[in-house]
């Protein structure tokens, strides 16, 4: 009877709880940590080179599923709602770093400021009106556009009062590049149809110390091998101008993609950029692709920041730098 009444009560008593969603954690961790490890592979094969285009939601990942699988309970929809949290955080970061000038440093004897900008304006944009005003608002020194269907092109004629000089290729089929200055452009050439990728090159006057300004438009992944080959043919062609340079534009590349390192290691200049300034959608940026690249002895005065995307789905970069003056 004692033995039937301890059998009663063990089957009444409460199972003991399991902790689920341990393994959908591990498996979110997994894929986390692939992917990280995949984007480092691409100096093996290329095609690894668009998981470090996602590097930072890779690691967003990685780490809420490793918070998820040590709670208690509730792990899987925790792990979920750090990531929401996490890919929102990246995308509120370069609105939040752009609402004031962060200055780096303070302007020297020899030097002069420059303001220069680059914007993806996207070629079937059709709001005109908006990125005219945009270019206006943010009155850098030296802009380069990208993009510029033929909607545009009359707009650059309306901003000739604020930028006298201009160097474009539309002359040439495909190209739809273009770099405005307020200073004098001594020398323009354009490319399209070469190893590399779409160009335009402006190199200024005395005003600006014979700077070079070179403007860049990379074609996207999946055409992989091709954006490595176009990119290697940049450096090649980089290195052939003499002087100081600024290369601006969109890659189509993160900081962490082989891409953007093959651009610095091979020419020497210094990426200046890092924050998401795509896609503008929902206003919230995961991946910066638009970058600035500046010859050793140019330095930062304010940091990088996004402007307005007036109907692009790319938002405009800008900062301040310091150039030797003549």
């Amino acid at each position: 009877m004692e033995k039937k009444t301890a059998s009663a009560e063990a089957s009444t008593r409460p199972a003991k709880r399991r902790r689920c969603g341990g393994i959908e954690c591990r498996l979110g961790l997994l894929i986390g940590v692939a992917g990280l490890i995949g984007g480092r592979l691409s100096q093996l094969w290329i095609a690894f080179d668009v998981f470090a285009q996602f590097t930072l939601q890779f690691a967003v990942i990685t780490l809420a599923f490793a918070i998820g699988f040590f709670l208690p309970r509730g792990r899987t929809t925790a792990a979920f709602l750090l990531i929401l949290a996490g890919l929102a955080a990246i995308g509120a970061w370069p609105h939040v770093v752009s609402r004031e000038p962060q200055v780096r440093s303070t302007l020297r004897e020899g030097e002069r400021a420059l303001t220069v900008a680059s914007f993806n304006t996207r070629y079937d944009n059709q709001n005109v009106a908006a990125v005219r005003a945009e270019i206006e608002r943010l009155d850098a020194d030296i802009v380069t556009l990208v993009e510029l269907g033929p909607n545009k092109r009359a707009m650059l004629e309306e901003l000739k009062p604020r930028y006298p000089y201009r160097a474009d290729c539309f002359a040439i089929d495909f190209c739809n590049l273009a770099i405005l200055s307020k200073m004098p452009i001594v020398e323009q050439s354009g490319k399209v149809e070469w190893e590399g990728p779409p160009i335009i090159v402006a190199k200024l006057g005395p005003e600006a110390d014979g700077l070079t300004v070179v403007g860049v438009h990379t074609i996207r992944f999946p055409h992989w091998r091709s954006q490595f080959q176009q990119a290697q043919a940049l450096t090649r062609m980089i290195e052939t101008i003499p002087g100081r340079k600024l290369v601006m534009g969109d890659f189509n590349a993160t900081p962490f993609s082989r891409i953007a390192k093959t651009v610095s290691s091979e020419t020497g200049l210094v990426r200046l950029t890092w924050l998401p300034s795509w896609p503008s959608r929902l206003e919230l940026p995961q991946v910066a692709i638009d970058h600035i690249f500046a010859s050793p002895g140019i330095r930062v005065l304010e940091d990088e920041r996004i402007g307005e995307a007036a109907g692009s789905d790319h938002y405009p970069i800008f900062m301040k730098l310091a150039v030797p003056a003549p």
